[in-house]
């Protein structure tokens, strides 16, 4: 049993080492870049078997950890259509930001969608699939629409460890740009949830994104710490 977590450990790194890889070439050929960080609480609440909620509390620093860059709460409602397998997800978001110029700019947002997933004896597979329109108050133009896909596989190193570590990748495509619809950004993530319990936990996360459709290239680095609860 011990040589099989071993096997599942090395597989693991060896995908890690492969996200790092990408992560750095993408680096070599960006032109600018920023460091920052990401808080976040979030409350969970399975009200029914099919029917749950969800209210987060975020705050972003940018500029290589030195200014804020926004507050966002978000509240999120799901449905599960398919047992264990497929659910209906709506999320509402109030975006709070601070632009480069330093003013602040007053944003909603509005997603629909679908996710899914599977679990083996080591790994799991989730997915997930949304629309998501945003509002920009003052904006000329409104709403900025756009397509995101995200895939996540987490390594389950036995039902005894606390520790979860994950890697994903989300891609955001646009749906109404001026000029012709593109890929806009592309999210890798490394990290690992560890339970403290079984109604809280703490996630830890670093994020690489990788903006495409900025003259000239950007890519950021963001830290992540969340703290999340299931009531």
């Amino acid at each position: 049993m011990n040589l099989i977590i071993m096997n599942r450990l090395i597989c693991f790194r060896i995908t890690l080492i492969v996200l790092f890889i990408v992560v750095f070439t993408n680096r070599i050929y960006a032109v600018e870049f920023d460091s920052g960080m990401m808080f976040g609480i979030t409350v969970q609440k399975q009200f029914t078997k099919r029917f749950g909620a969800q209210v987060q509390q975020n705050l972003w620093i940018n500029q290589n950890f030195t200014r804020y860059e926004r507050y966002m709460p978000i509240v999120g409602l799901h449905y599960s259509i398919w047992k264990n397998y497929l659910k209906a997800n709506v999320y509402y978001y109030y975006l709070n930001q601070q632009s480069e110029t330093g003013s602040r700019v007053h944003r909603q947002r509005y997603q629909l969608g679908l996710s899914g997933g599977y679990a083996f004896a080591h790994l799991s597979v989730s997915l997930l699939s949304r629309f998501e329109s945003t509002y920009t108050r003052n904006a000329s133009r409104n709403p900025n629409n756009k397509w995101r896909n995200r895939a996540q596989f987490n390594c389950i190193i036995s039902k005894q460890c606390n520790w979860k570590p994950f890697v994903a990748a989300e891609v955001f495509n646009t749906l109404n740009r001026l000029g012709g619809n593109a890929t806009e950004r592309v999210w890798y993530e490394i990290g690992a949830e560890c339970s403290l319990d079984k109604s809280m936990s703490i996630e830890l996360k670093l994020r690489e994104e990788q903006m495409l459709l900025t003259s000239p290239e950007k890519l950021n680095t963001f830290l992540s710490i969340a703290y999340k609860v299931k009531l």
